[in-house]
């Protein structure tokens, strides 16, 4: 075994190495099987090292280089075993072993379904994305990215210069049913732009796999484009360009409706149609900006911060200051980014329910009286709360058993 030259197979791409709390991980994906796999630094050296021209012996030696450590015999059998087992090495596709695997990460996919979150794909727009990504491709440039987001800052500003005689239209459109048909029309166009537009910008720069469908995030519905394949791009820009492309887009829609607005003084159907489309729409766009949410904004963040999982990350680091030895602690300034999101993010949620329980509170007194109010919003957030706790739990087992979504355990390296 030592002599041998160990390959794994060409068609295994492997993405850069991102933060998950204190250590980089890097997924590895098999587009013949659909798997992706979470590998620690370690992991992600040998594997990259195996290109069939160094032996065994040449990596552990790289490897002693870079780490200090030393792999024992009994480890290279269980990592050639692993690799073997999940077809990443060349020669060990055995057809039967494929179909085997690609079955099994159907039943991952099914299994990975809970209460909390759960997918419904409706196509795979392969043959689409092609098609617009011939036309798209003269667009994606730095200047046309910034000019829609100049725009964008103009029609804001546009908005708030006549804010009142803008929202006064805008909030007639509920007395307008034909005005409210066409604004509901465009706005689910404008949904299924935003995100053909992930898809788009995704396929351009080499993605596979695309997914558009309805998922279900306890308590929302909403529409998703399932992208995996960015975290397999090196160019941090491609995958912040991705994560921006919904909201570019739906703010895009929007610019068109400054012109009519202008033109018709915010007068008749069309006039109430652009004004709800520069307010409602265009907020639907900015919020999808919001990073603490998981929503584009967070991923935009993410990419740019090159960490995997934010906002498990930050809930660690939050846990970390009441219980010091409970997580490693992260390098450097890692661990003041996480908390500047942790504190940022629940300062902001906390805001959002005390909104939401004081406009409950206004909506049930007048029919029921204070005291009744308080006692039924105060049951039903302990209610709330257990429920999450129960299916947080529950579903971050249920994720934590299905392999090859959990984060790299640490491994039992021989010493040099």
């Amino acid at each position: 075994m030592r002599t041998s030259r160990p390959k794994v197979d060409p068609v295994v791409r492997i993405g850069p190495g991102l933060w998950d709390g204190d250590r980089q991980v890097f997924t590895l994906h098999d587009p013949r099987t659909g798997w992706y796999f979470r590998v620690g630094q370690h992991e992600h050296f040998l594997v990259s090292h195996m290109d069939g021209e160094r032996t065994v012996d040449e990596i552990e030696d790289a490897f002693i280089a870079k780490f200090r450590r030393r792999l024992t015999p009994a480890l290279w059998q269980s990592i050639f075993a692993l690799l073997g087992q999940r077809g990443l090495l060349v020669g060990s596709d055995d057809p039967i072993l494929m179909e085997r695997l690609r079955d099994a990460r159907a039943s991952q996919l099914d299994r990975s379904r809970t209460w909390l979150h759960a997918r419904l794909p409706l196509v795979r727009p392969e043959r689409l994305l092609d098609a617009l990504v011939t036309v798209m491709r003269p667009l994606d440039r730095p200047v046309v990215w910034a000019a829609i987001w100049l725009a964008t800052l103009g029609a804001i500003g546009y908005v708030l210069l006549q804010w009142e005689t803008v929202t006064t239209q805008a909030f007639s459109l509920w007395t307008q049913p034909a005005a409210l048909i066409v604004f509901f029309v465009i706005s689910w166009a404008a949904t299924a732009l935003h995100e053909l537009g992930h898809g788009v910008t995704a396929r351009l720069y080499g993605a596979n796999g695309i997914e558009i469908g309805v998922m279900w995030r306890l308590p929302m519905i909403a529409a998703y484009c399932k992208v995996d394949d960015t975290l397999l791009f090196h160019d941090r820009m491609r995958r912040m360009r991705v994560a921006l492309s919904g909201a570019t887009v739906s703010v895009a829609v929007c610019l068109p409706f400054v012109a009519v607005h202008w033109l018709t003084g915010g007068l008749g159907i069309w006039g109430t149609i652009s004004a709800a489309m520069l307010t409602f729409g265009m907020l639907f766009g900015l919020v999808n900006l919001l990073p603490v949410l998981r929503l584009d904004g967070y991923y935009v963040l993410s990419h740019l911060l090159n960490v995997s999982t934010l906002d498990e990350s930050a809930r660690r680091e939050l846990v970390r200051l009441v219980r010091p030895g409970r997580f490693p602690a992260p390098p450097g300034a890692k661990r003041f980014v996480y908390l500047a999101y942790g504190i940022s993010a629940y300062l902001f949620q906390s805001v959002l329910v005390v909104i939401m329980l004081v406009v409950a509170y206004q909506g049930i007194a007048p029919h029921l009286g204070g005291g009744a109010a308080l006692a039924l919003i105060a049951t039903a957030t302990a209610l709330t709360v257990l429920m999450g706790v129960i299916f947080v739990r529950r579903s971050r087992r249920k994720l934590a058993a299905l392999p090859g979504t959990q984060a790299p355990s640490d491994s039992k390296w021989g010493n040099t």
